[in-house]
């Protein structure tokens, strides 16, 4: 790679909150191999080096065709194309499963092998919808397991975005093991939908208290609970909003 400056840096105290050089060099080379390919994405699924079936944005993805459906007002040819992407995305979803883990695993295309690290992503499933009944339990039972909230040492019982039990765990590095608000927030949504009032509600506490202690920082220690990268973030004071404003309708409607 030729040299380049490291804006990211420049946000934080401690480098070792943010990937490594030789991480951010990866990065980087890859975003040049898709630059060489002119962004063609046919020519980019055929022979780009690195192709993942990702569980994270494949989730959202099928939340939005879902909330798609519901908003459209699509003639019916354009609904039952909709719906083909939403089966096509849970289908998917569920051949990402791994009973081992109790987690969905991202997929090596090029590789032909699931990508065996426990984060948070392998929650993200709970974001689609749709699990059956053993799944979710067995699901809820991997979250509350001490890969994730069960763990004895955490500041407050939030789920590490990479499990304290993966040999890539970091506490401190950029979603190698610090709690991120907006994940939370997602979780604590998919988790009110599926009828989880009082998970969500647990997270909702938990993630305001986070703030109350540390701040809208970006991401926090879970051990220690100290704020990392960026101080003021905007999509972590938007998240805190949003529990707010959920925790004064719940108080009406309990008052009614």
């Amino acid at each position: 790679m030729a040299p380049y400056v490291r804006r990211d840096l420049q946000h934080v105290e401690d480098a070792s909150q943010r990937p490594t050089d030789a991480e951010y060099d990866r990065y980087l080379w890859l975003v040049e191999t898709i630059k060489r390919m002119g962004c063609d994405e046919e020519a980019i699924y055929e022979s780009h080096p690195f192709l993942v079936k990702d569980v994270l944005f494949s989730s959202i993805l099928v939340g939005a065709n879902e909330a798609l459906l519901e908003i459209a007002g699509a003639p019916e040819e354009e609904c039952v194309e909709i719906e083909g992407w939403l089966q096509r995305g849970l289908q998917g979803l569920d051949e990402l499963w791994d009973p081992t883990f109790g987690l969905y695993l991202d997929y090596d295309i090029r590789g032909k092998q699931p990508l065996k690290t426990l984060t948070v992503a392998g929650f993200a499933p709970l974001i689609a919808g749709h699990l059956s009944h053993g799944r979710f339990d067995d699901l809820l039972a991997t979250l509350d397991s001490p890969m994730f909230m069960g763990n004895p040492d955490l500041r407050w019982s939030l789920p590490p975005s990479t499990s304290p039990e993966d040999p890539g765990f970091h506490p401190k590095s950029y979603w190698r093991g610090p709690t991120w608000p907006v994940f939370n927030w997602l979780l604590s949504w998919s988790l009110t939908r599926t009828g989880e009032v009082e998970r969500a509600g647990h997270l909702r506490q938990e993630s305001l208290t986070q703030l109350a202690d540390g701040g809208f920082g970006e991401y926090f220690d879970p051990f220690t609970g100290h704020s990392l990268g960026s101080v003021d973030q905007s999509w972590t004071a938007a998240v805190a909003l949003d529990w707010l404003a959920s925790g004064t309708q719940a108080e009406a409607r309990e008052a009614a």
